[in-house]
């Protein structure tokens, strides 16, 4: 290679390295105006979505102040952010040039309370989504009598608890089903005899063991009808549902014994 080819190529390096840093200078320029520029500025910003948290908590959660700029915002960001909070289950943020920015989250819907030792709130799905406090557990079935391997983590595969417990719970979901989630106020775990309800209905105590669930509903739902057309029974103590082949209940006020139950 001679001296003058040399040259040439060192210059036409230097020339294109000049050029590089003055395309990265003028991009650096451009985005700096574009971010500092009042046009860009979120001027409406609307939440939708939030229940149990208020629009001012969802912004603060964000990150997201009235006058930011859109252009610098990053919208993945803002969405982890979001996703974060223990009560967001989804969310969607949105800009519109030139001054709009649309937030909606859909928040968790708690289905019961896990009791470990410490409480946890559960979604609809069976997924533990927060440590539970006294004011969140108003008005949710408590599980007791389970261990942390009893329940399905991403981790982990389900279990036959797991699998018994979200069953009789998506059945309660609807208030007008024979034994609504509202009225549960715990169930009882036990690996040998299965699950076992105290209720805050005309039925007390209600032990369903395990399997055949809707049939059992289907059962239950019966005898409350039978205990409101009958003026004699002010409510059942005890009823138990685990044996397919016969229903045994006790009436209310009476002493728990063979002589004394009634089979229905």
């Amino acid at each position: 290679m001679t001296i003058k080819q040399g040259i040439l190529i060192l210059f036409k390096s230097t020339f294109l390295a000049l050029m590089i840093v003055g395309m990265s200078l003028m991009f650096i320029f451009i985005h700096d105006v574009l971010t500092q520029c009042d046009y860009f500025k979120a001027v409406r910003i609307s939440v939708e979505g939030g229940q149990r948290l208020t629009p001012d908590q969802i912004l603060e959660t964000a990150g997201i102040e009235k006058g930011i700029n859109l252009v610098s915002l990053n919208l993945k960001t803002v969405r982890e952010r979001l996703l974060a909070h223990p009560w967001i289950a989804q969310a969607d943020i949105r800009r519109t040039f030139p001054g709009d920015i649309a937030i909606r989250i859909q928040e968790q819907t708690p289905l019961a309370v896990l009791d470990f030792g410490k409480k946890f709130l559960i979604n609809s799905d069976g997924v533990i989504f927060k440590e539970a406090l006294d004011l969140e557990m108003s008005g949710l079935p408590i599980i007791s009598g389970i261990v942390y391997s009893d329940w399905r983590t991403s981790e982990t595969p389900e279990t036959p608890v797991f699998s018994s417990v979200l069953e009789v719970l998506r059945l309660g979901r609807s208030p007008e089903g024979s034994l609504p989630n509202t009225l549960i106020r715990k169930i009882n775990v036990d690996r040998e005899i299965g699950l076992t309800f105290e209720t805050d209905g005309p039925v007390k105590t209600v032990k369903l063991g395990y399997g055949d669930y809707r049939k059992k509903y289907s059962r239950l739902e019966k005898i409350l009808a039978y205990i409101e057309q009958d003026e004699n029974i002010a409510f059942i103590e005890e009823i138990d549902l685990r044996n397919p082949d016969r229903i045994v209940a006790r009436p209310g006020n009476e002493e728990l014994s063979d002589t004394d139950k009634k089979e229905a």
